[in-house]
C-alpha cells in the first residue's frame, strides 16, 4: 500500500534569499553599546533573515552627527520593521524623531511586522495543508501519512528563548538584542520553508501552487514596504 507520494529533495525549489520584488527587513534596538554607552543599533536583513549590513551608533554620535544616522535610516527604508511586538520599532524611532525626516518615519512606521504574527501565519497554513492530506485520504484507497514536519512550531518564549542563547556574548548588549531579533527573523523563514518541502513533496498537494520563499500575508507585507521606496537621499 501507498503511504504517500513525495517527490525527492532535490526537485523542490524554494529560493533561499532572493524574492523578487522584495528587499527584506530591519531591524531596531536601543540598549547600553560596548562603552555602556545608551546606543541605537540597525540591522539590515534580507527576505528570509540574512543580515546584509549592521550599524550601533551611541545616541552621543548621533548628536554630534545626525547625518550619519539619516543615511543609515535611508538605507533601510524599503523594508519592514519586525521586532516580538509592533510598539518596540515605534518606540525607537520616536526617540530619533527630531533627526529622521517625517516622511520617512511616516514610511517605516507602516510597515512594521510582528514575528508572532509570521508564526501564527505558518501555523495556519500548516493547519490547511494537513487538513487537505486528511481529504485526500478520503478520496483514495491506499494508505496515506501524515503530513511529518521536520520541524515543530515553536511558540514565542521557546523561541526567543533559543535566539538569544550565545548572543549575549557579543561585542554589546544593544547589538546581541538586534542579533536576537535576526535569528528568530532567520528561524522563522526556514520553519515556513521547512513546511513547503513538506507539502510539495506530496505530487497531490502541488496543485495548491509552486513552494513559496515566505508565506503569502509576510510577502505581501514586505512587497508593500518596497513599492513605497522613494531614490536613496543621502
Amino acid at each position: 500500500m501507498s503511504i504517500g507520494i513525495e517527490a525527492p529533495e532535490n526537485q523542490l525549489s524554494i529560493p533561499i534569499e532572493y524574492v523578487p520584488g522584495v528587499r527584506g527587513h530591519a531591524v531596531l534596538a536601543v540598549g547600553p553599546d560596548s562603552a555602556g554607552s545608551e546606543a541605537l543599533a540597525a540591522w539590515r536583513l534580507g527576505p528570509t533573515g540574512l543580515a546584509g549590513g549592521a550599524w550601533v551608533m551611541s545616541f552621543d554620535q548621533i548628536e554630534r552627527d545626525p547625518e550619519q544616522l539619516r543615511r543609515i535610516m535611508w538605507n533601510v527604508q524599503d523594508r519592514c520593521l519586525i521586532d516580538w511586538n509592533s510598539q518596540t520599532p515605534v518606540t525607537v524611532l520616536e526617540r530619533i524623531a527630531d533627526v529622521i525626516p517625517a516622511e520617512l518615519l511616516s514610511r517605516l512606521a507602516d510597515t512594521v511586522l510582528t514575528i508572532p504574527e509570521l508564526l501564527e501565519e505558518i501555523s495556519t497554513h500548516r493547519s490547511a495543508y494537513s487538513a487537505a492530506v486528511e481529504q485526500h485520504r478520503t478520496r483514495v484507497k491506499s494508505k496515506i501519512a501524515p503530513l511529518a514536519w521536520a520541524t515543530q512550531m515553536p511558540d514565542q518564549e521557546h523561541l526567543g528563548t533559543w535566539a538569544i542563547r550565545d548572543r549575549s556574548a557579543t561585542a554589546s548588549p544593544v547589538a546581541a538584542a538586534a542579533l536576537a531579533v535576526t535569528a528568530a527573523v532567520a528561524r522563522t523563514a526556514q520553519l515556513w520553508q521547512d513546511t513547503e518541502q513538506a507539502r510539495y513533496r506530496r505530487t497531490y498537494l502541488r496543485s495548491l501552487g509552486e513552494p513559496q520563499p515566505l508565506p503569502p500575508l509576510w510577502l505581501a507585507q514586505l512587497r508593500k514596504a518596497a513599492r513605497s521606496n522613494s531614490p536613496a537621499q543621502v
